[in-house]
């Protein structure tokens, strides 16, 4: 039996897989194409994106530029129109204090004299002394109106908020805490509660959960109308049998409000115009900064100077008196650019 040539098959295999693999170079050509196009397309988007984020940012440092500029106007306004009066007042002040001291010399000279000269010119002397009236200078308000605040601040230092709960191991027995562990305020009666080295006593005081030895930390508090309140840090290791003052010379970075006035250990009572129903806490561990804010408007309150931190630092809560109103610390919600919310 009689076979033809073999050859025929096995090119038509070959003619076949080349078509195959023909197909599949025409394919990965057209996938390389692509591939390529999708790579400038993606330079393209982050491009546009970096040109985005170029604009956006120095628009932003021309809005800030401006806008420090005319906080900078404002207050020069405010220190041209306010400081005259002060030394005006203060020019008076120095003229009435200058004549009395040459009445007063006057005076202590004739009680030197014999009667007889005491005597001479007496009624006039007299006369003058009681034409002295000492007229108080003129009543300045010494509120800025003027207030530090950035545009978009807060938002931007909410990136950095934390869940800060309260320590009940910490609280002064006359401290009432909520069971979230989230609200404070003072009772009038002292409750029965295990005294420790941890528990502040008498201080009204209670420090946060979490600990701090590193980075950047912010978080708020909802003090509402409370006309007193203490908020900062203090380092872990302080004497919480403290009596004295709670200054940064006993490890405790604190801000103070008094009713309409604020303070701290490194200055002095300064008046608020309005004062705040949210305060905002920022930490910057590494560069020793520690800052007060009005979560309302954004408005800088306080800012402490540059302060060597060391150790382990942990927030500070403290609502001084008795009040309906607690203060609360407000719980983080959601992504990065939601708010923080009281609970």
């Amino acid at each position: 039996m009689s076979h033809g040539p073999a050859w025929p098959l096995p090119q038509a295999k070959l003619e076949k897989s080349l078509e195959h693999l023909r197909k599949q170079m025409q394919d990965a050509l057209l996938f390389q194409a692509q591939a390529d196009e999708t790579c400038v397309l993606w330079q393209k988007m982050v491009e546009s994106q970096r040109q985005n984020v170029l604009g956006e940012f120095e628009r932003l440092r021309r809005l800030l530029a401006e806008e420090e500029q005319q906080l900078l106007q404002r207050l020069e306004e405010e220190e041209l129109e306010v400081l005259p009066r002060l030394r005006e007042g203060a020019a008076h002040l120095g003229q009435q204090s200058a004549h009395l001291a040459e009445l007063i010399a006057e005076l202590e000279g004739r009680c030197q004299l014999p009667a007889l000269g005491l005597l001479q010119d007496i009624k006039d002397a007299l006369r003058r002394v009681q034409d002295v009236k000492l007229q108080p200078p003129e009543v300045v308000p010494m509120e800025l109106r003027t207030v530090c605040r950035v545009p978009g601040l807060v938002e931007t230092l909410r990136r950095f908020r934390g869940d800060v709960t309260l320590d009940p191991d910490t609280a002064n027995p006359e401290l009432i805490l909520s069971e979230d562990r989230r609200s404070v305020q003072r009772g009038d009666l002292r409750q029965a509660l295990p005294d420790s080295p941890e528990r502040f006593d008498p201080g009204p005081c209670v420090l946060g959960q979490e600990r701090f030895t590193s980075g950047r930390h912010y978080w708020e508090v909802e003090v509402g109308d409370r006309t007193s309140w203490a908020l900062g840090v203090c380092r872990e290791n302080v004497n919480r049998k403290e009596k004295g003052e709670l200054s940064a010379g006993n490890g405790f970075w604190i801000l103070v409000f008094l009713g309409s006035y604020y303070n701290s250990s490194e200055r002095a009572l300064a008046p608020l115009r309005d004062p705040p129903r949210r305060v905002g806490i920022f930490l910057d561990y590494e560069a020793g900064h520690l800052s007060f804010y009005s979560a309302t408007d954004g408005s800088l309150l306080f800012i402490f100077p540059e302060i060597p931190f060391s150790g382990t630092l942990r927030p500070l809560f403290s609502p001084l008196s008795s009040s309906p109103t607690p203060m609360t610390i407000c719980r983080p919600k959601g992504g990065s650019g939601d708010t923080l919310a009281p609970q």
